[in-house]
């Protein structure tokens, strides 16, 4: 069954685009054809881990230019997945980030419905799973990340500003799109390892605590770590965290 997850956060830091791309990558690994989206307009990432210069990108896209196949790079072969592999960026031009961060809230209700019929068009070109790397907290193009998604993977760490932050996303927007929510404890420190003895938070499951492991942030500019080191803590975390999206659904 097809699957679309946006992955969410409440403040940047978090670690999401790190965890999006090896979750897109354990995906392919296993077989399934993924597309990597970013939806990150106010701070695109995903052109620089993958030194992307495409032609076209998801702005394009929303703004109704092309079509969403228009827009995806497959890069399956450049890191030998069984499944297609592929990602759609977000320019990072200052001008279009500040077009795009100008839009109205009419012109955000028209790319919410253009996104959900890219959501269709992949599915309907053999994609399997379609992920959203979303901007942090509750900008237009996040919360229709969010709604145009089967389920919302939210990465976060257990200190109370990031609890408080959780609970208002629930609250605000989870529940009110009545979302399936998922949450994912990331970079913990040591001592908070050792106290972490819940299995949800505001009665939203915890999919998995990932200790904070230096190494990971500096091997995150330029690996995918389920690829290039399967055995790291890391890595074992990622799968752990797509073996249960999968008996969670």
């Amino acid at each position: 069954m097809a699957l679309c997850l946006a992955v969410h956060s409440s403040k940047g830091g978090s670690g999401k685009t790190s965890i999006s791309i090896n979750l897109a990558a354990a995906y392919a690994l296993e077989g399934k054809n993924v597309c990597l989206i970013d939806i990150d307009m106010r701070g695109p990432s995903l052109y620089t881990f993958f030194d992307a210069k495409p032609p076209l990108w998801i702005n394009d896209f929303l703004s109704k230019k092309c079509g969403m196949m228009d827009i995806v790079e497959d890069v399956s072969s450049r890191f030998q997945t069984s499944g297609k592999f592929f990602v759609a960026y977000a320019n990072p031009e200052i001008k279009e980030i500040r077009d795009f961060a100008c839009q109205d809230r009419s012109w955000q209700s028209k790319a919410l419905k253009t996104l959900i019929s890219g959501k269709k068009e992949l599915f309907a070109n053999g994609i399997d799973v379609v992920i959203f790397d979303t901007s942090p907290g509750v900008e237009y193009e996040s919360v229709n990340a969010v709604a145009a998604s089967d389920m919302v993977l939210v990465t976060h760490n257990s200190t109370n500003v990031s609890l408080n932050a959780i609970e208002q996303l629930i609250t605000g927007i989870y529940n009110p799109l009545s979302k399936k929510v998922a949450l994912i404890n990331n970079m913990c420190h040591g001592n908070i390892m050792n106290s972490i003895v819940e299995e949800e938070v505001f009665g939203i499951p915890i999919l998995e605590n990932i200790s904070c492991m230096c190494d990971v942030a500096v091997k995150s500019n330029n690996q995918v770590l389920v690829i290039s080191e399967p055995q790291h803590w890391f890595s074992r975390s990622i799968i752990n965290i797509k073996d249960k999206l999968e008996r969670f659904q």
